[in-house]
């Protein structure tokens, strides 16, 4: 269970850095973005409207990156055992009752969560099958993406290849999930939290129900505190 622990906690951690990263990159373009209205409208600067047109995409990274705080917040919450819950009658439960308590309420959350993983990422998997026109050439053997049409046919479309967003795509398709457009990938923030969180609450039902089979083992109720250990009749 401490090596689990452990790598559970490295996870948190890469959580709440790429939480930050991202924080700071909306802080970043949502700035930018102001910055360019501003020129554009206030100051009446002609290269302020051009670059506001070619960073349309803000808006959407900046819907897409609440997103990714929201689900990796809740994560993080469930890693430190801080979601929400009504913890009224366990603070007057018996050690032992509590524990059970516990350990069915985080595995029937645990069991939720990956079922709402598995409808969430059926309905990413749906929504990123489509494929706008902006991602797509007329090749001499009918409509290709764009990642994987040849460098000359994208030339000739007028269009620049997204290597980040093709190596992103190759590696899902890879493993079976296949992606159209960049916010499909971004989508897939929210299957991909919920099973983690499932991962974690069903391990601690798991640390839960092993705790209350240690204390019947070591003969102790977990209803008071344990008596003092005798030193043998030693003075």
């Amino acid at each position: 269970m401490a090596r689990l622990k452990w790598i559970d906690d490295g996870v948190a951690r890469g959580e709440a850095a790429i939480a930050a990263f991202v924080l700071l990159l909306m802080i970043f373009f949502a700035a930018l973005q102001a910055l360019l209205h501003n020129m554009a409208s206030g100051l009446e600067i002609p290269w302020a409207n051009d670059a506001l047109t070619e960073l349309g995409w803000i808006d959407q990274f900046l819907q897409k990156g609440t997103l990714w705080l929201a689900f990796l917040g809740a994560s993080l919450a469930t890693h430190a055992d801080r979601h929400i819950a009504i913890d009224a009658l366990s603070r007057v439960m018996p050690g032992r009752l509590r524990l059970l308590v516990k350990a069915f309420v985080n595995l029937a959350a645990g069991v939720t969560s990956y079922f709402l993983a598995r409808v969430f990422f059926a309905a990413v998997r749906i929504t990123a099958m489509e494929r706008p026109l902006e991602y797509e050439i007329l090749a001499d053997a009918g409509p290709l993406h764009i990642c994987d049409a040849t460098a000359g046919g994208v030339a000739d479309a007028h269009l620049s290849r997204p290597d980040l967003f093709c190596g992103m795509r190759a590696g899902l398709e890879a493993i079976g999930i296949q992606t159209e457009t960049p916010v499909a990938i971004l989508q897939l923030i929210v299957p991909a939290m919920f099973l983690l969180m499932a991962v974690r609450l069903v391990a601690r039902s798991i640390g839960s129900f092993a705790a209350v089979v240690r204390d019947e083992a070591a003969g102790n109720t977990g209803d008071g505190p344990r008596a003092p250990k005798r030193d043998g009749g030693k003075a």
